[in-house]
């Protein structure tokens, strides 16, 4: 065989040798994203399904009212919280997330998204770009009137369940900026819909078979390599 013939067989055996490795990372990388794509729904807190309203706060521009939520071992994507009136809101309300400091609300995370109507009852409020909830973490539902708005928030004496459940409430009768002190035993309705944040898990039929066929590949090459 050439020189020339040579060069040119140990070039391709090279190119073809680092695809190959690039093929193999690319399944692994397709399996773990499959498999992080996934998060199961989970009720963080629960205080309005198998509860009684006891009776209801009134929350406005300058009185804002929050409820205490927790998450566990595992971090969580918040999809949605339920918050339970005791009658349709007037003019505009908004519900926030904050992070927790020593049991009052912190830092705002972000503003939930109203429904498209209100009523009594259950009211939805979606979640959209909210920072994902961190493990062993505090964080509050803050719910609070914009300009002239008003809604009167239901509370219950029941305990609440899920595993972020919390009794603490807490208020600020200045917009937020400071909070009157920690409450418990009588919280406010509501339901924290979220879905486990994914961790990536490798399903081991899968790996092997896609292992299995990369090492094949390289064998192959090798045979070819020493044929040549």
């Amino acid at each position: 065989m050439s020189t020339a013939s040579q060069t040119i067989r140990k070039l391709f055996s090279r190119s073809l040798s680092r695809a190959l490795s690039i093929w193999g990372v690319a399944i692994v990388a397709a399996m773990l994203v499959g498999q992080a794509a996934s998060g199961s729904p989970v009720v963080l807190y629960d205080s309005i399904n198998g509860s009684t309203a006891f009776d209801s706060d009134p929350a406005n521009n300058g009185s804002w009212l929050a409820n205490q939520f927790n998450t566990d071992a595992a971090s969580y994507t918040l999809q949605s919280v339920v918050l339970d009136f005791a009658a349709a809101p007037l003019g505009t309300i908004a519900v926030d997330i904050y992070s927790d400091a020593s049991g009052t609300p912190n830092t705002s995370l972000g503003t939930l998204t109203n429904p498209g109507s209100f009523g009594a009852g259950s009211n939805t409020f979606s979640a959209t770009g909210i920072p994902t909830l961190a493990t062993a973490s505090s964080f509050w539902v803050v719910l609070r009137g914009v300009g002239s708005g008003s809604v009167s928030w239901n509370w219950t004496s029941d305990t609440p369940t899920g595993f972020g459940s919390s009794t603490n409430t807490n208020l600020s009768g200045n917009s937020g900026q400071t909070w009157g002190g920690l409450v418990s035993g009588s919280p406010y309705m509501m339901t924290i819909n979220a879905t486990s944040a994914a961790v990536p898990e490798i399903d081991p039929a899968s790996f092997g078979s896609a292992l299995s066929l990369v090492l094949g590949s390289l064998s192959l090459l090798g045979r070819r390599r020493r044929q040549g």
